[in-house]
């Protein structure tokens, strides 16, 4: 006899395509949550994954949901600084045998046959934690009029949105939309991750005159819930020795304050720690990390590491002098937080989500002001009783968040709406 069908459903295929990969700051949340909440035994809780390659879902088990968000990362090399590379067929080919590998050696269970749409109770409600450019829209808006399924969606921030003048937004069947103007018009139910986020997509459904969802902030935990990391060394680093700054490389995250202030300090001939950069690098910054690259001075103190693993990560963490994230936009700022939780000082800007990721921990200043940067950087790098001051400091102000807090807001906002 089969089990009495969920009434709340959490989407992992995020998860399950990223699997074996280093999680970047949404992946890591996605994890996180499914993780937690797998830890609980709820018969009203279930899991499953999308594939596009099939347009089906299937059912994951809450004990597969666990082992899967709790996966430790391999060993990964990204390419990087030739975007040619992509266009190249031979690429391509081993994305899609990769891809075909990952779903070969994951097989959850069916439940029952047929387009997948079955195995959703009528009138349940779906939570998708992470990147909902993963599905087909066309398929949830289906659920939603099919089944009366309910969809609820965690909020990063509002980057990219239709202009008002766009038809689409005055068509109730268009699926081709950006994430954002998706979410506002088929959730049911939005949880941001910051007040900020919130604040951000109210004035733009007012801006765009429609009801909205509901929407409700949740707090938002650190680290990787469940994964136990070995604080492995990375080769060429001395504990102490070095500045971290954890976000992949991207315009908008601000790198080229930091190598600005980097060039600054070693012309004034100071012996400053070296500064490490670790993420992504996306295209759009290729010239910047070729610029540091090909100055004998620059390549030398400032150094890109887009291959650490979460091993990695945790000892740069443990072990850098302090953090530094100058970003323009964030939803939150993952990587303050990370640095505050671990007791390392972080010098970040006042923009948007930020300082509240920081609770008034961090050292916030101005992006406009390159000169009170250096002046920062240089004080922290040279003066360890300041550095000494301002950790101690850290403990009576930050308060470290866990996952089953972020997961009790998740829960009581979706309760109230079910």
């Amino acid at each position: 006899m089969m089990d009495p069908l969920p009434s709340l459903y959490v989407d992992l295929t995020t998860t399950l395509e990223e699997k074996g990969r280093h999680p970047h700051g949404t992946t890591r949340v996605e994890r996180s949550i499914v993780a937690a909440l797998a830890e609980i035994e709820r018969p009203d809780i279930g899991y499953f994954i999308f594939s596009r390659a099939t347009g089906r879902f299937a059912c994951v088990s809450r004990q597969e949901a666990l082992a899967l968000a709790t996966a430790p990362t391999l060993g990964e090399t990204r390419r990087e600084l030739d975007g040619t590379w992509q266009r190249r067929p031979a690429f391509w080919a081993r994305g899609l045998k990769g891809a075909a590998r990952g779903m070969l050696r994951f097989r959850p269970r069916p439940r029952p046959a047929g387009g997948g749409e079955e195995i959703f109770a009528p009138g349940s409600l779906l939570l998708f934690p992470s990147e909902l450019q993963r599905h087909d829209f066309g398929r949830l808006m289906a659920l939603k009029r099919d089944k009366r399924i309910k969809l609820a969606f965690l909020f990063y921030d509002l980057l990219y949105v239709l202009p008002d003048s766009d038809p689409r937004l005055r068509d109730p069947t268009a699926s081709d939309l950006p994430s954002s103007d998706f979410v506002v018009r088929e959730a049911a139910l939005v949880l941001p991750i910051s007040r900020f986020s919130a604040g951000e997509l109210r004035k733009h459904i007012a801006r765009r005159g429609v009801a909205g969802p509901a929407i409700s902030p949740i707090r938002l935990a650190i680290g990787l819930k469940g994964t136990m990391l070995r604080r492995r060394p990375v080769p060429g680093l001395d504990p102490g020795r070095f500045v971290l700054a954890v976000g992949d490389v991207l315009a908008r995250k601000n790198h080229a304050l930091l190598v600005r202030v980097w060039r600054r300090l070693i012309d004034e001939g100071l012996a400053v720690p070296g500064l490490v950069v670790v993420g992504r690098i996306d295209e759009e910054c290729y010239g910047l990390v070729h610029e540091v690259r090909r100055d004998p001075n620059l390549g030398a103190a400032v150094r890109f590491e887009p291959n650490i693993d979460d091993d990695q990560l945790e000892w740069l963490y443990r072990n850098c002098r302090f953090t530094v994230f100058p970003s323009f936009l964030e939803g939150f700022g993952l990587p303050v937080a990370e640095s505050l939780g671990r007791g390392k000082v972080c010098l970040a800007s006042s923009a948007t989500a930020i300082p509240e990721a920081a609770q008034g921990a961090a050292i916030e200043l101005d992006l406009a002001d390159d000169g009170a940067w250096v002046a920062t950087i240089r004080a922290l790098c040279l003066d360890d009783e300041l550095l000494a001051r301002r950790e101690a400091e850290i403990a009576g102000r930050f308060r470290r968040l866990t996952w089953d807090d972020t997961v009790a807001d998740i829960l009581a906002a979706v309760d109230a709406i079910r």
